[in-house]
C-alpha cells in the first residue's frame, strides 16, 4: 500500500512538474537583446532602439496585452515592428492585437506587416473578417504596411520600412513549391514595393525568413522576420526543430543572420499556430540596438 502511494505520489509530482515548465514556458515572455552593425549607418541612427515581435496569434499576456505592453514600454524603443501572424486564422478575430495595440498608445506609432495567416484570412476566408481586422489596426493608431512604404525623419537620416506581403505559395518548403519557379525572388519583391534608395536606412519587415539571400538582393538593409516560432523545440547547440513548411531542422529559426551587407533578425514569436507548445522556447520580444560600423 504504501509503495503504491510512494509511486503516485511521484507521478503526480512528476506530472504537476510537467504542467508548471510547460506554463512557464508557454506565458512568460523572455526579453531577447540584439546589437546590429549596419554598414553605412548615419550616425544620427547609433544607438536606435527597435523592439521587434512576432506571430502573437491571438494571445494574451494578462488582461488586454496588459502584460506585454508594459514589457514593450520599459524597453524605450524608438520603433516597435511586427512581422506578421497578428491574427490566427483558425476563428480568432485579432482582438489580442488589437488590445496591444490600445495599451500602446502614447508610444511611437507601431509598424506591421502581414504574415501568412493574415493572407489565409484575406484569401481564403472572406474579405469581411480581414477588413474588419485592418481596419481595427489603423484606427488603434498602428501604421499597417501590405506592400507598401514609409519614411521617418530623424535627424536628417531617413528610415525607410517597407511591408512585403509574400503570397501563400511563396511558403512552400524549396522541395515542395507548388511549381516550378514559385520560390520567391527578388524581382518578385521589386515588383511589389519597388527598389529602396541608396541614401536611406531600409528595414524590410517579411514575415518568411527563408528569402534572406533574396531579399538582400532586393537592396534591404535589415529584414525583420518571424513565422518560424523558434522552431517550436529548441534543443541545446542544435536549435529549432520544426518549420511550418515541414522542413526539419530550419536554416533560419531566430536571432540573427548576414548575407553580405543584409542582416535579418528572426523572431521566435509570442504565441502558437499548429503546435500548440512551445518547449526550452519561451515567448520573445526582442531589442535591437543599431550600431555604426566603424
Amino acid at each position: 500500500m504504501r509503495k503504491g502511494f510512494r509511486i503516485l505520489t511521484i507521478i503526480s509530482g512528476v506530472v504537476i512538474g510537467a504542467l508548471l515548465f510547460m506554463s512557464f514556458g508557454n506565458n512568460t515572455i523572455k526579453i531577447s537583446r540584439y546589437q546590429v552593425t549596419l554598414e553605412g549607418l548615419p550616425k544620427s541612427l547609433d544607438g536606435l532602439r527597435i523592439v521587434h515581435i512576432s506571430d502573437l496569434h491571438g494571445k494574451e499576456f494578462g488582461p488586454h496585452n496588459k502584460r506585454l505592453a508594459r514589457a514593450i514600454e520599459r524597453q524605450n524603443p524608438d520603433l516597435i515592428l511586427v512581422s506578421g501572424d497578428m491574427i490566427d486564422s483558425r476563428g480568432d478575430d485579432g482582438s489580442a492585437f488589437i488590445h496591444l495595440l490600445d495599451q500602446l498608445k502614447g508610444l511611437d506609432p507601431v509598424y506591421c506587416s502581414l504574415g501568412n495567416h493574415e493572407q489565409i484570412v484575406k484569401e481564403l476566408t472572406g474579405t469581411e473578417r480581414y477588413n474588419d481586422f485592418t481596419q481595427r489596426i489603423r484606427e488603434a493608431g498602428a501604421i499597417l504596411l501590405d506592400n507598401e512604404r514609409v519614411a521617418i525623419n530623424r535627424e536628417g537620416a531617413i528610415i525607410a520600412i517597407y511591408g512585403f506581403s509574400a503570397m501563400l505559395y511563396q511558403y512552400t518548403g524549396y522541395d515542395t513549391t507548388a511549381w516550378e519557379g514559385a520560390a520567391l525572388e527578388a524581382w518578385f519583391i521589386e515588383e511589389k514595393i519597388g527598389l529602396p534608395r541608396e541614401e536611406e536606412l531600409t528595414l524590410l519587415l517579411a514575415h518568411n525568413p527563408k528569402y534572406l539571400v533574396q531579399y538582400g538582393q532586393w537592396g534591404a538593409d535589415l529584414i525583420l522576420a518571424g513565422h518560424v516560432h523558434g522552431g517550436v523545440v529548441r534543443l541545446p547547440f542544435v536549435g529549432g526543430v520544426f518549420s511550418p513548411d515541414m522542413t526539419l531542422f530550419p536554416e533560419y529559426d531566430a536571432g540573427l543572420y548576414s548575407r553580405g551587407t543584409a542582416k535579418m533578425h528572426v523572431s521566435r514569436g509570442l504565441g502558437n499556430s499548429v503546435i500548440p507548445v512551445r518547449i526550452f522556447n519561451r515567448p520573445d520580444l526582442s531589442v535591437i540596438t543599431l550600431r555604426v560600423d566603424s
